[in-house]
């Protein structure tokens, strides 16, 4: 595909069914197994990269794909084209596209299996919707913001959400995407402040900040009251308070690149209550691996998950 994928390890491992969509390889294989019906590999390609790309021409392209993921690189598409291209099982990544009618839209909500439409830089509500009938991992990375109706649309979508290119968010759409039950990644938006926090934190499935580096003490406090897995994937270190404020997350905890530990924020970690997942901790010392000791809590599902030795 297009557009680089996130490489979100802890949550590929925890949820199996989403991670297929990351683990393919981004190319598409065209074949001329019976020459005299199907196109040749090169004439193939040609029908996907032209801009005049019809119904007819999807249809002998999607016929001329046998396996692997199906990349068309077209600036524009109809709904009938769009329909006759959902309806390949397997990977799509149309990411060409920059504007998506709500017909087209639509259409494409049809298709069952990871999507990708990476080049569409404007949503509007009626697009949303018609999105929110796909099944599987949707990729919308091109978007540097949504609107707070068109992700009231967007959160009926029924698979892994991925926008990892908005840099922006009102409150009010972090509210509306409430209700989307499935994982959010939001792996740019580097900036959140309270409001934002408190409506990112009612998020109904697990959520990726991966953009966050510099995170206070009254937005750990608000991100805590997440009841789903948390990535926090930019964050290098944490402070004390930062660290109390996060303990009181209720799910598992993703802090993939934190690479130390002081003894203090070992301690106030220790009363997270779920799997803390710290993979970049190679070293420990004997004071802060006897705190992070007491997180271990086999009654409570309490997990540490790290990779490292101890530093005597």
């Amino acid at each position: 595909m297009t557009a680089a994928r996130p490489n979100h390890w802890l949550l590929a491992a925890l949820f199996p069914r989403w991670a297929v969509g990351w683990l393919l390889v981004a190319a598409t294989s065209l074949t001329n197994d019976a020459a005299a019906v199907q196109p040749t590999p090169d004439a193939a390609a040609g029908l996907a990269r032209s801009r005049v790309f019809s119904p007819a021409e999807a249809t002998r392209l999607v016929a001329a794909h046998h396996s692997g993921p199906l990349t068309v690189d077209v600036p524009a598409i109809d709904a009938e084209t769009a329909a006759i291209l959902a309806a390949w099982e397997g990977d799509l990544a149309i990411d060409h596209l920059t504007t998506l009618e709500p017909a087209v839209a639509a259409a494409l909500g049809r298709h069952r299996g990871p999507l990708s439409l990476c080049g569409v830089t404007t949503l509007s509500v009626e697009s949303a919707r018609g999105l929110a009938g796909h099944r599987g991992i949707l990729w919308l990375d091109g978007l540097p913001t949504v609107s707070p109706a068109a992700a009231g649309g967007l959160a009926d979508h029924q698979g892994p959400l991925v926008m990892n290119g908005v840099v922006v968010l009102l409150p009010a759409a972090g509210m509306a995407l409430g209700r989307h039950a499935h994982w959010l990644s939001l792996a740019r938006l580097d900036t959140v402040d309270r409001p934002l926090a408190r409506s990112l934190a009612r998020h109904s499935g697990p959520l990726s900040l991966d953009g966050i580096v510099q995170l206070t003490p009254p937005v750990a406090a608000e991100l805590a009251t997440l009841k789903h897995p948390l990535s926090l994937g930019g964050v290098v270190s944490l402070a004390p308070q930062t660290a109390a404020a996060l303990a009181d997350h209720r799910s598992l905890l993703a802090l993939p690149r934190v690479f130390t530990l002081p003894v203090a924020v070992a301690r106030s970690l220790a009363d997270h209550q779920g799997t803390l997942s710290l993979p970049a901790v190679d070293r420990l010392s004997y004071d802060a691996a006897a705190a992070l000791a007491l997180h271990w809590n086999p009654r409570a599902f309490n997990a540490l998950e790290f990779s490292g030795s101890q530093d005597h």
